[in-house]
């Protein structure tokens, strides 16, 4: 029960341990980079260490029960979002254990084996999904030229969105239905199926407003699932750009719906997948792609920013404003480095604000918040997280807050040079409308070179577009403090010898004392 418990918490992303570190990452290791250098002490433990450590630590949440797979099991089901998770965290060299040593092996292929028949019953993604997601993800990370050195583009996202197994199977069902003959077997649902007529003239109007990956030497030679996956997603996200005259089937704006949830939960998985793996650009592209799916909007540029607040106003909320302060202590090496971020929403709402927002059993605001977010708070986990407790008072905003650590070489501007920094932190971030501020922090090892460091801190939103602050943050780690101790006394087994050396020498006879030099007795004599 324990071990499944562990196997269930870990990422779905992929059953294989992370890839081998990005080329660039591999040549920038020269630049110390904070929580590189850093062993933990969980790694050198064995593995009868890691379970009775984690076997203690569950012994407590027992309650006094006997320690049995019946109750281990009931103790486990009853626990909350927040103690599974706690529970969890402290099993995490342990859950290692488990997927990385080869003697698990069986037991693990048999549990990842239900788990992946029960995610495709409820039409969630599975482990294949995630190993093509990292597939992509390592192709970045390890690819030469200017694209790599940025940010990862959103085109290059969504095509491994498109591509991936879970909307594929949208795909395999629109041919199956009659997609490409236009006509349904009999019995068959037509509900959400993309018109092949309607993605050809979609694919033409994207064209037409220059989207990237729509010109004709980008579309030569894409497999017709990606392609029909792709125009639908770009359609979504292009819908308010598209022109008048371009009018969509039920079925394919259906369709084209289920491509875009499908997409928005794909990309949390990344999200999760990267922040496990330290993967600072696939994580932060993985809440703007989320934004911009949950909007329906193209891009971060300043028109669709315009546009978002646009719907805002028009649903009678206020545009997410932050400011945020960040600190950072300094440590000496290999000891612990805290970030600690203040972050101030500007836009805060009055109880009588908040109020009014209240309508029937969903609120309006719903729709200005991280709805990412929201669908983890509504299972108790990201208020967990944020170690708030749960609240029934309305809806939450919901962030997330990335530390990323800045690498520089030389004289290089600071932008040109980060090109695959490390993801060193992270902490989730949930507040009620009428919050005035949030705070979070997170702890690294600090590196082993001493010198000055700096880390930007990222607070991001899946859920709206063009409201993300990131602030820089300095700390030092200062040099190490080296205490002179005694030299050690000798070991008994020097001790021995040396005095069998003393024994060895030769000895001085002593001549033996004079009568008159006699001692005196002891006891005068009568």
């Amino acid at each position: 029960a324990c071990k499944q418990f562990l196997w269930a918490t870990m990422s779905k992303g992929s059953k294989k341990k992370p890839g081998p570190a990005p080329k660039s990452e591999q040549r920038a290791k020269a630049e110390p980079v904070p929580g590189d250098e850093a062993t933990s002490k969980a790694e050198q433990q064995s593995a009868a260490e890691l379970e009775a450590c984690f076997m203690k630590a569950l012994e407590k949440r027992m309650g006094g029960l006997e320690m049995t797979e019946d109750n281990v099991r009931k103790v486990l089901l009853a626990m909350s979002p927040e103690e599974q998770r706690a529970l969890a965290e402290e099993g995490e060299a342990l859950k290692r254990e488990l997927l990385q040593n080869e003697e698990h092996a069986d037991e693990a292929k048999k549990f990842r084996a239900e788990v992946n028949k029960n995610a495709e019953a409820r039409g969630l993604p599975t482990e294949a999904d995630g190993e093509h997601l990292t597939k992509g993800v390592l192709a970045f990370l390890n690819a030469e030229g200017d694209e790599a050195s940025g940010p990862v583009p959103t085109r290059r996202l969504l095509i491994m969105l498109a591509s991936s197994p879970y909307l594929a199977k949208l795909a395999l069902a629109d041919a199956a239905a009659g997609g490409q003959t236009g006509e349904a077997p009999p019995g068959r649902a037509r509900e959400a199926r993309a018109e092949p007529a309607d993605i050809d003239a979609l694919e033409q109007a994207l064209a037409g407003l220059e989207v990237d990956g729509f010109a004709p030497d980008q579309r030569a030679g894409r497999p017709p699932f990606v392609r029909r996956n792709l125009t639908l997603l770009c359609g979504h996200l292009h819908r308010e750009r598209l022109p008048e005259s371009l009018v969509l089937r039920d079925s394919t704006k259906r369709a084209q719906g289920a491509a875009a949830g499908r997409a928005s939960k794909l990309s949390e998985m990344l999200f999760r997948y990267a922040l496990q793996n330290r993967w600072v650009k696939p994580a932060l592209a993985a809440t703007e792609v989320q934004a911009l799916l949950t909007n329906g909007l193209w891009d971060g540029s300043e028109a669709a920013k315009r546009r978002m607040a646009e719907r805002m106003a028009e649903a009678g909320l206020k545009l997410p404003r932050l400011k945020m302060a960040v600190s950072a202590t300094d440590a000496r090496p290999g000891r612990k480095v805290t970030v600690k971020a203040e972050v101030y929403r500007t836009h805060v709402y009055s109880e009588e604000e908040a109020a009014a927002l209240e309508v029937g059993g969903e609120s309006a605001a719903a729709h200005a918040v991280d709805k990412a977010a929201e669908e983890r708070a509504a299972q108790g986990q990201v208020r967990a997280e944020a170690g708030a407790a749960p609240s029934e008072a309305g809806p939450q905003e919901g962030w997330w807050v990335v530390g990323e650590a800045i690498r520089e070489n030389g004289d290089v501007p600071v932008e040109a040079a980060a090109r695959h920094n490390a993801l060193v932190g992270f902490a989730p971030l949930t507040a009620p409308l009428t919050l005035p501020t949030m705070t979070c922090e997170f702890s690294f090892d600090a590196p082993e070179t001493p010198g000055e460091y700096k880390v930007m801190v990222h607070c991001r939103s899946t859920g709206c577009v063009g409201v993300d602050v990131r602030k820089k943050v300095t700390f030092k780690v200062l040099p190490a403090i080296f205490v002179k101790r005694p030299a050690p006394a000798a070991t008994a087994k020097a001790e021995e010898a040396e005095e069998e050396a003393r024994e060895r020498e030769p000895r001085e006879e002593q001549p033996p004392p004079l009568e008159a030099e006699a001692p005196p007795p002891l006891i005068a004599a009568a």
